[in-house]
This record gives structure tokens, sequence and C-alpha cells, in this order.
């Protein structure tokens, strides 16, 4: 990933805009969105909760993963 002192306003503009779109394809607007926020220690159940959020929302789910962004 390119340093994000180097980006220039546009750029960085950019790229959220592209990461976003990425975010929502395929996505429904949900009449009363819900948020969850996941964290733990290794083998805490992070990815089968993550898991059960999916099946439970038939997909119409947007991750944002941390480790995406390292």
């Amino acid at each position: 990933m390119a340093n994000i002192v180097n980006f220039t306003d546009k750029q960085f503009e950019n790229r959220l805009n592209d990461n976003l779109e990425e975010l929502v394809q395929g996505k429904k607007a949900a009449e009363s969105p819900t948020a969850f926020l996941l964290g733990g220690q290794p083998g805490s159940g992070k990815t089968s909760l993550r898991s059960a959020i999916f099946e439970e929302t038939q997909g119409n789910v947007i991750v944002i993963d941390n480790d995406t962004f390292k």
C-alpha cells in the first residue's frame, strides 16, 4: 500500500471512492442499518461470529477488516 502521507487530496478521495464502491457493490440499503464491531484475541471466535452475521443478514453486510489495510 502506498504511503498515505504522499497522497494528494484528490488521490485520497479517488481511493476512498473506489473502496466505498467496492464495499457496497451488490448490497441493499437497510431500513434499519445495524453495525457489528468485532474484536478480540486470536482464537476467540471472531471469524465464526462474522460467518453467523453473514448468514443471518443473507450476505447483505459490509465487512471492513483492519488487516486488509495493513
